[in-house]
């Protein structure tokens, strides 16, 4: 990753711009955040993967979603999806509805509710921070896989990647990451590194273990300082190596 250096287009959340950006750096990609359609052509053009957050889009901001979405398939680049707080409002359901209608999305990435609330199951609980319900999570990332046609990522205390056929799952993290806002929208840049570096299932089970590894290892000198523990995340992104990442990564293959 750090060699190919590839370029990650992103529209971001307004919250969290500046951790997917430096995320994105630290782990060895180049980002570039845009809210103009105006430059979506020019901007994909130079890009090796595009990220979009449908976290706070309004009307423009959704018109770069559909125009960068559209160039990036043109130059058949990966496209990264996360649907914030999908079901939480029409808004959103009709955003993303319109996206995957307009766009081929390479990969998805979200919490449990909502990849649930994509693949049709009932989960009780929404938002960004959706708590336990019961379920068969795997099940449920294979459904919204196959009717996607994308990569499902699922995040949470362990994360499960799969196309619908094979599943890896990360049984790596710490209980830190769920009082920082935007873990999960760094995660989807960092993503987004790994499937413009190379573009398969495997690459984008080790690009969603690598936040988590970091999550953990940040977790040794800062077990109950959430902010800390947060900065400590940035740090190991940086200095993460191979060696290091072999050392701590579980990964399951089912």
């Amino acid at each position: 990753m750090r060699t190919t250096n590839p370029i990650i287009l992103n529209v971001a959340n307004m919250v969290t711009p500046q951790h997917v950006a430096d995320a994105i750096n630290f782990i060895g990609g180049s980002p570039i955040m845009f809210t103009d359609p105006r430059e979506a052509g020019d901007l994909t053009g130079i890009s090796n993967a595009l990220v979009l957050n449908l976290g706070s889009t309004n009307p423009e901001a959704f018109k770069s979603v559909i125009s960068s979405g559209r160039e990036a398939n043109k130059k058949d680049i990966p496209v990264v999806v996360d649907p914030v707080a999908i079901g939480a409002s029409k808004i959103r359901d009709t955003n993303f509805k319109l996206l995957s209608e307009s766009v081929k999305i390479a990969a998805i990435r979200g919490n449990i509710s909502e990849i649930a609330h994509i693949a049709d199951v009932a989960w009780a609980s929404k938002g960004i921070d959706a708590g336990q319900d019961s379920g068969d999570k795997i099940a449920i990332a294979k459904t919204a896989a196959i009717k996607t046609g994308a990569f499902i990522i699922i995040s949470g205390e362990q994360d499960i990647v799969t196309d619908g056929h094979s599943v890896f799952i990360i049984q790596n993290g710490n209980p830190q990451f769920a009082t920082n806002v935007g873990a999960g929208d760094m995660l989807d840049g960092i993503i987004g590194v790994a499937l413009a570096t190379e573009f398969n299932l495997e690459s984008c089970a080790f690009g969603t273990a690598l936040l988590s590894v970091a999550g953990e290892i940040a977790a040794q000198e800062y077990p109950n300082q959430p902010y800390s523990f947060f900065n400590a995340v940035f740090d190991t992104l940086a200095q993460l190596d191979d060696t290091t990442f072999q050392k701590y990564a579980k990964i399951i293959q089912e």
